[in-house]
């Protein structure tokens, strides 16, 4: 084929799509190498559930046990009747009747009220309410690095790149250890971190707000520990928002937009 002096071909070039159908085709890449990654992603979190039910491990003394316990006592006490507050003590009055005791209001009763709908089908048998609620927290596990790929993904726009950061920051050894533990600051608030990450990326590259708030309040439903995130996000996006400026001369150019500064406000404003 004859190309001609400016190197082009007679062949009509790709041009890169826009918008958001775009990135999803730029992101797919072309099959089947680019399911790879997140097939192996999926092989590594299906061996957390594999090897993640190790009992001599479990049922060890320290926080494993401790903190377990206090979690579903907490979860197991979570009723309407008593306006939804968390006790890990009750005791019975002179009439029999029992009166809870020792409120414990450190974390939102988001995680409690999952373990505990966890916890339901076991019934009384409480080593199928510990499996339960335990596998709960690793599903919760599985969940952060998920979005965290998908995070990476978008931002990076390679995916081998994604795949090898997420593995290899969530085989650490903390994330290890206390992924299974049943307690409302971990896993869980690992997985609120997480998703409110992913919405603040797609807020950035696609303009998604409504999401954004969705995800933020799923996040500090689960724990207050997300607003370490939120509150660089609501800071920074405004201090660059309010930083914009037009060019100098007068004229627009194309891409040039007034300073849009509400969205941070009402995301900080809704967190809090």
């Amino acid at each position: 084929m004859h190309e001609p002096a400016d190197g082009r071909t007679d062949e009509p070039a790709d041009e890169p799509a826009e918008g958001r159908a775009g990135r999803a085709r730029r992101l797919r890449g072309a099959p089947p190498r680019a399911l790879l990654p997140p097939a192996l992603l999926l092989l590594a979190l299906a061996s957390v559930f594999a090897f993640g039910h190790d009992r001599s491990q479990f049922y060890r003394s320290g926080h494993h046990d401790s903190i377990t316990a206090y979690t579903l006592t907490f979860s197991a006490n979570l009723s309407a009747e008593h306006g939804f507050a968390l006790f890990w003590r009750r005791k019975l009055d002179r009439s029999g009747e029992p009166r809870y005791v020792s409120l414990y209001h450190r974390f939102p009763i988001g995680s409690y009220v999952l373990v505990k709908l966890a916890m339901l089908p076991a019934g009384g048998d409480v080593p199928g309410q510990i499996l339960a609620a335990r596998t709960l927290m690793l599903a919760f596990f599985a969940a952060a690095a998920a979005l965290a790929y998908l995070a990476l993904a978008r931002l990076l726009g390679d995916r081998w790149i994604a795949l090898a950061a997420v593995l290899l920051a969530f085989s650490s050894y903390y994330l290890l250890y206390y992924n299974d533990m049943v307690a409302a600051e971990t896993s869980t608030n690992l997985f609120g971190i997480m998703l409110a990450f992913h919405g603040m990326v797609l807020f950035e590259q696609e303009g998604r707000f409504r999401q954004l708030l969705a995800r933020i309040a799923v996040a500090v439903l689960l724990g207050w520990h997300v607003l370490g995130l939120i509150a660089p996000f609501v800071l920074l996006g405004l201090g660059r928002e309010l930083l914009r400026r037009r060019p100098a001369g007068g004229g627009a150019r194309a891409g040039d937009r007034r300073p849009r500064p509400r969205p941070y406000l009402a995301c900080g404003a809704f967190a809090a």
